[in-house]
């Protein structure tokens, strides 16, 4: 479940001030990218023990 994801079509149409305001939010204090959601899509795929959770890449914006 990506959120904010930088360099993609979703937030092609945000001014950077908005990209910057969500990003702050964030417990990492950035927001993720295509490259954090393919990382995370390859290790899923690796796992043999796995059974369908939802994954938030979203550099902490939802911390639970």
């Amino acid at each position: 479940a990506p959120g904010l994801l930088e360099g993609t079509r979703a937030t092609a149409n945000l001014s950077q001030a908005q990209i910057e305001k969500s990003a702050s939010g964030a417990l990492l204090k950035r927001a993720a990218d295509k490259d954090d959601v393919a990382d995370q899509v390859v290790t899923m795929c690796r796992t043999e023990t796995m059974t369908g959770p939802t994954i938030a890449i979203d550099s902490g914006r939802i911390f639970h």
